[in-house]
């Protein structure tokens, strides 16, 4: 039997389930940056893990076995949105990670860039690289990258 309450309340749970899909699948553009790579990069979509594992260190290779070169936007704002959205991390929490990885011979440590536009440039002349900007500030010369 048909319960028109049931249906309601039904009804508002999987629109409730379908925001939060779609809010999880634009977080990264949401939160107020995004995630570019130079057009050499084969991915054109990143889990939020994946990501996580390439600013961490730890995946170090596209799917195509080039080296991802990561960069880093020194813009406090954008950088500590970033970090905490996508990675789980203050800044400070960021550094004390690469020191390690620095000091114990992991890692080189990842250029960083004070402004967007600077970040763009990088990023679009430079194979294989990976960067974050302000939101809406990307321009053509590079690809934006989405995050699941």
């Amino acid at each position: 039997m048909f319960h028109p309450k049931r249906f309601c309340i039904t009804g508002t749970k999987i629109l409730l389930l379908l925001c939060l899909i779609a809010w999880g699948q634009s977080s990264a553009h949401a939160a107020g940056f995004i995630v570019i790579a130079n057009k050499s990069v084969i991915e054109s979509t990143l889990t939020r893990a994946e990501l996580q594992g390439i600013y961490l260190g730890e995946k170090v290779k596209w799917g195509n076995r080039k080296h991802i070169k990561i960069a880093v936007l020194e813009e406090e704002r954008t950088l500590k949105e970033f970090l905490q959205v996508m990675l789980g991390k203050t800044p400070s929490q960021f550094d004390q990670h690469w020191v390690r990885m620095v000091t114990t011979g992991k890692a080189s440590l990842p250029p960083a860039f004070p402004d967007s536009q600077q970040m763009i440039d990088f990023v679009a002349k430079t194979p294989n690289a990976i960067g974050f900007v302000a939101g809406g500030q990307t321009g053509d010369s590079v690809k934006t990258i989405a995050i699941k």
